[in-house]
């Protein structure tokens, strides 16, 4: 087959064979979400930025005017990023026809995508940072402002995930010239989650690990001995997951010349009083 007879087959493929049908939006846009949640939990806030572009790549037009990626970080007075929602929302255009580009249609509060930056839910946020600050054990205290690299020390944020919202907070605590972390999320009523303290509590984050329940109504879980969680589900189906650990998961403790803490701050019992504190719902 000389140059011009190669020439002429492709012609003839492309023109015999139709163009295949676009991809769905709603397939695409929940396929990257989830994607999008697992690593971002998994690697913490210093991969988002990471995890966003390959989401932004998926859904074309949510990059917002001056603020490149439009996720809101909300530290003091703006916090931590937070994985998109597992579940596309039920008010997304599922029906695209001709081609034509569909994007998803976020509360008013949401200002482009699924983390909340003005409005009640995001105040929720706010709340939840100063109920977690007021919560930090003596002889630890709650760290204020950034560590060298610019990550804030105290962050919060609300998104919506599906049908509900869920708001998380987080505090570097310090004790000398050590600094572990502080962490509480709150998963509103009408979320899936498992009634089971011990199945609770390996649904955090997808992951896993040996329960041990505390009172038959928290189950704690120990990841090595640097991190542990506490799991508890009230009776209107709001979740509460406190996490302790001995370094900020947000922050590489040698790139910032962050000592961890000795030992976790916390006991199992008291995880566990923490977790089912009234003032974190």
């Amino acid at each position: 087959m000389d140059e011009n007879e190669l020439r002429a087959a492709l012609r003839d493929t492309i023109t015999l064979h139709p163009e295949p049908p676009p991809m769905e939006s709603k397939t695409a846009i929940t396929a990257a979400r989830r994607a999008a949640t697992r690593r971002n939990l998994l690697a913490g806030i210093g991969s988002a930025a990471a995890i966003l572009g390959i989401t932004l790549a998926v859904i074309p037009g949510q990059a917002q005017p001056g603020g490149g990626t439009g996720i809101q970080v909300a530290g003091e007075p703006s916090g931590a990023v937070q994985p998109f929602p597992t579940e596309t929302p039920s008010w997304v255009d599922t029906t695209p026809s001709g081609g034509e580009k569909t994007e998803p249609v976020w509360p008013p509060e949401n200002s482009g995508d699924a983390t909340a930056d003005s409005g009640p839910h995001y105040q929720n946020g706010k709340k939840l940072l100063t109920a977690l600050v007021a919560a930090v054990p003596s002889p630890f205290e709650a760290k204020s402002g950034n560590t060298t690299d610019g990550i804030p020390f105290r962050s919060h944020q609300s998104t919506i995930e599906g049908e509900f919202w869920r708001n998380m907070a987080a505090v570097a605590i310090g004790q000398g010239d050590t600094v572990g972390e502080l962490l509480v999320e709150v998963s509103e009523p009408g979320n899936n989650l498992p009634k089971n303290p011990c199945a609770l509590a390996k649904e955090f984050w997808g992951r896993g690990g040996n329960c041990t329940p505390v009172n038959n109504k928290v189950g704690v879980i120990h990841e090595g001995d640097d991190t542990a969680w506490a799991a508890y589900r009230h009776s209107d189906g709001t979740v509460v997951y406190v996490m302790q650990s001995t370094s900020p998961t947000y922050a590489d403790p040698a790139s910032n010349g962050l000592k961890p803490l000795q030992e976790l701050p916390l006991s199992d019992a008291e995880l566990a009083e923490l977790a089912v504190d009234a003032s974190f719902r």
